[in-house]
């Protein structure tokens, strides 16, 4: 039988102790003075436990089209209990209550005690976790439910008051705010976005012929000597063979030089020409998991690559091969970076309807000057290559409706991070067009 809750917030409010009210008033200075919501949300829930105690805790998000919730911020919850949330916390009592009426409830104004300790979730994880007594407050956005802010305790310990859950809404409702906060910001910087957009694509065109005059000088070095190098060897093998000796060193030496020669003119289609995308739902945790295994394995022991990509992400509509090449081209150019020694990091994670994947090396940076120019078609620091492959990159990943940007600072390394669009439902169409 369900208990009647009684209480009033605004007796709540007058009930407030000094150091209730400063830690409040912290929250919201943290709300208000920030951006970055996975901030945010980790700085906040550090404040829970001193303003209501409890053992464990977490911040879920709700994903309504796929049914699935991510954990944002964990106090307490075990592995095994963080993944039955994700994975069954939909049909939790107490999760379908806040979000069916968009109110914090405790577990026992919905089931007595003996009727929660028949429930399938308290046998299969709150029993084995020691927990009994839970309450949460649903996280809102314009009065659509986003996720909930659930608190546990122990069977030893006396159940939730009242009072404990009108503290969580006003928790709950600063993390709302932080939320819309979050995505106004977002929502404005898409529209700067799209208008730099479209100029862009005003000055594609004019940029890319002047980019040709550029393109010339280094064609011809990219040309020029791989050709030098198969007349040289030719000449070499003629003599050899009237000789009757082994040429195959000459032969080797031609294959390298018209594999050059191929990869110039390869690079030059790919900027030249409109990319030809084959959309399909990809897992980009784990197009990268088996990037990072191809590398390793090529590398062996002479490159240490770290991936956090455990972390679950949403799906991203996009050609997986156009992904396998920006990536690949990346991790080449972090490696090549730490030949010294070092390590190259690749993770993943996610802002709402952006999937953010970072690529960072601990080599030597790239000074201000050179990160202006570093997506240019055709401007290289290196001997030997075009220069496209950071444009060829960029390129494709706009094609994607992405964006990419580098980070560096002198003898601390370098990072790229690469935002993604999240796919959504509107999209799907798009995999049969």
């Amino acid at each position: 039988m369900s208990v009647t809750r009684t209480g009033s917030k605004r007796d709540f409010k007058k009930d407030l102790t000094l150091d209730e009210l400063e830690m409040l008033l912290d929250i919201s200075s943290i709300v208000t003075s920030n951006l970055d919501l996975d901030e945010i949300l980790q700085s906040v829930h550090c404040y829970l436990p001193k303003l209501i105690p409890h053992t464990k805790s977490g911040i879920f998000f709700y994903h309504d089209k796929t049914g699935k919730v991510t954990i944002h911020s964990n106090i307490g919850l075990s592995q095994r209990t963080l993944k039955l949330f994700e994975e069954s916390i939909p049909n939790h009592f107490l999760f379908r209550k806040q979000m069916m009426t968009k109110k914090g409830w405790r577990s026992t104004d919905i089931y007595s005690v003996e009727e929660i300790k028949k429930t399938y979730y308290f046998q299969t994880a709150l029993r084995h976790e020691g927990v009994l007594y839970s309450m949460g407050a649903p996280i809102l956005l314009n009065d659509n439910f986003l996720g909930t802010i659930h608190l546990t305790r122990p069977e030893s310990r006396r159940d939730f008051s009242i009072r404990d859950l009108r503290m969580l809404e006003l928790v709950a409702n600063q993390i709302s705010i932080a939320v819309k906060n979050a995505l106004t910001y977002e929502k404005g910087l898409r529209e700067k976005e799209h208008i730099i957009t479209a100029l862009e694509q005003k000055v594609k065109q004019a940029e890319r012929l002047a980019a040709l005059g550029r393109a010339a000088a280094i064609i011809a070095h990219e040309v020029k000597n791989p050709l030098t190098s198969i007349r040289l060897s030719l000449y070499s093998a003629e003599k050899k063979s009237s000789w009757k000796m082994d040429i195959s060193e000459d032969l080797g030496i031609v294959k390298e030089a018209v594999d050059r020669v191929s990869r110039t003119m390869e690079d030059l289609l790919h900027f030249s020409s409109d990319p030809y995308l084959r959309f399909e739902e990809v897992d980009m945790n784990e197009l990268l998991k088996e990037l990072v295994s191809d590398y390793i394995n090529q590398y062996g022991k002479n490159v240490i690559i770290e991936e956090s990509l455990n972390k679950p992400i949403p799906l991203i509509l996009a050609d997986k091969e156009k992904m396998r090449e920006i990536f690949g081209n990346l991790l080449s150019n972090a490696i090549a970076a730490t030949e010294g020694g070092g390590t190259v990091r690749i993770s993943s994670t996610h802002s709402f309807d952006q999937v953010i994947i970072t690529v960072e090396d601990w080599g030597s940076g790239i000074s201000p000057e050179i990160q202006q120019k570093i997506f240019e078609p055709f401007f290289t620091t290196k001997l030997s290559g075009t220069g496209l492959g950071l444009a060829i990159a960029k390129k494709n990943i706009e094609a994607h409706r992405g964006i990419i940007r580098v980070e560096s600072q002198a003898d601390w390394g370098t990072k790229f991070i690469i935002a993604l669009p999240v796919l959504n439902s509107g999209q799907r169409g798009e995999i049969d067009e």
